[in-house]
């Protein structure tokens, strides 16, 4: 990599998706969910953060440094690396033990997320994110929807304060990043690129406030979440196979 594609690099993981963009969300998230605010971080938390921040630095939002780097095209962040990222981070904070609720719903996010490469025929988040057609963008809302579902049940981000709170938020935070980043086409102009930005940092808002309506719900792994997940899980399935198909 030449100096300005790693100078790109720096920026996209400590600015803009990652770093300083990544902490706006975190703060949003932590107010309006009404989660702790505590600021100490284990080394297992402090892991977390840095894995959850290289996953915020691939999401596919506007203006990206990412889609900059050359070779010409820009570099292309793949969705499975950002969900390992994700995955070793919540598996770091996320509180034990393990239910079988838990398990269920992290197994139906995982796959919907899965999904989004048929859709798109790569993993490569800019492509997904940019995979037109009726299907192919109902495909990636309900896959997104199965994802949003789990993810409080998965990484409890309400579970009183303590060293793993921030990071558990910050696990949130980026996840929700990321998926939203999938609805978002990576091709657009200005205005609508800042728009499509002030709308995400919107709907991470309202995200919180459900985090918040939803506190109980998510704490217990309710009964009805598993089964609205696989709903959502199994209907991104059946129009993910349309939308691929030739």
């Amino acid at each position: 990599m030449d100096p300005l594609g790693l100078l790109l690099e720096i920026v996209a993981v400590a600015v803009y998706p990652g770093g300083l963009f990544l902490a706006a969300l975190v703060w949003v998230t932590r107010r309006l969910g009404g989660l702790s605010q505590g600021l100490h971080l284990d080394g297992g938390g402090l892991v977390a953060v840095i894995a959850a921040t290289l996953a915020a630095s691939m999401a596919s939002v506007p203006g990206s440094p990412a889609a900059a780097i050359p070779p010409s095209g820009g570099a292309t962040p793949n969705l499975i690396a950002a969900v390992l990222l994700l995955v070793v981070g919540g598996s770091l904070v996320a509180p034990q033990p393990w239910s079988v609720r838990r398990i269920a719903v992290l197994v139906l996010a995982g796959a919907s997320l899965v999904l989004m490469g048929l859709v798109g025929s790569t993993f490569s988040i800019s492509a997904i994110a940019g995979s037109g057609g009726g299907t192919g963008e109902a495909a990636r809302i309900l896959a997104a929807a199965t994802v949003l579902i789990a993810l409080p049940v998965v990484v409890q981000p309400h579970r009183g304060p303590g060293e793993a709170a921030l990071a558990r938020v910050v696990v949130v935070a980026a996840t929700v990043e990321v998926v939203l980043g999938t609805l978002i086409p990576p091709s657009l102009a200005s205005p609508a690129a800042a728009i499509s930005v002030v709308a995400l940092v919107a709907a991470t808002a309202v995200y919180a406030l459900l985090l918040r309506a939803g506190r109980s719900a998510t704490r217990r792994g309710h009964p009805s979440l598993v089964a609205l997940a696989a709903g959502c899980c199994a209907a991104a399935t059946v129009v993910a196979v349309i939308a691929a198909r030739p």
